[in-house]
C-alpha cells in the first residue's frame, strides 16, 4: 500500500514540478498610452513596472510581445539606471523619458544580450515596445508620452 502512495505523490510531483516551466509574469496594472510628435500619433496598451521587483523582472521570459503592447517602468525620481536584455527572447526598442514626457533617447536591445545599455542622461520613464516599433510609427527622440493621470506610484 505504501508503495502505491509513495508512487502517486511521486507522480504529482513530477506533473508540478515541470522542468521546463518559466517564471510567469504577475498580474501588473496597465494604462493605455500615446506617444505623439507634431504629425504622427500611436498607441499602446502597457504594463506598469512600478515597483523595484517589477522593474527588475521587467519582459524577461515574454516569448512574444504584441506590436500595440509595451511595458512603462515608473521611477520615483530621475535616475540614470541602464537596462539589460538577460533572459529576454524579444527584441525591444527602449525609450528612455524625461520627467516632462519628452523621449530623451532610445537605444535597442538585442535578445538575452547582458550588455547594460546606460543612458546619457538621467529619466524618470522607460518604455519597452517591439524592435523597431518607434521606427515604424514615425516617432523618436523628441517625441511626448501622454500619461494617464491615474498612473499607480512609483516605489
Amino acid at each position: 500500500m505504501w508503495q502505491a502512495v509513495l508512487s502517486f505523490v511521486l507522480f504529482v510531483g513530477m506533473v508540478a514540478c515541470d522542468g521546463n516551466a518559466q517564471p510567469k509574469a504577475p498580474a501588473w496594472p496597465t494604462a493605455s498610452i500615446s506617444v505623439r510628435d507634431a504629425s504622427q500619433s500611436a498607441g499602446l496598451s502597457v504594463e506598469i513596472a512600478n515597483t523595484e521587483s517589477r522593474r527588475e523582472q521587467g519582459l524577461m521570459y515574454r516569448q512574444s510581445l504584441d506590436d500595440s503592447h509595451g511595458m512603462l517602468f515608473l521611477f520615483p525620481g530621475d535616475v540614470r539606471d541602464g537596462f539589460w536584455m538577460q533572459n529576454t527572447y524579444i527584441p525591444l526598442d527602449i525609450a528612455y523619458i524625461g520627467a516632462d514626457g519628452r523621449v530623451l533617447e532610445i537605444v535597442h536591445g538585442k535578445a538575452l544580450d547582458q550588455t547594460v545599455l546606460y543612458p546619457s542622461q538621467p529619466y524618470r520613464y522607460a518604455l519597452e515596445v517591439a524592435d523597431g516599433w518607434f521606427v515604424r510609427h514615425g516617432l523618436g527622440v523628441g517625441s511626448t508620452l501622454s500619461l494617464p493621470a491615474d498612473l499607480p506610484p512609483a516605489s
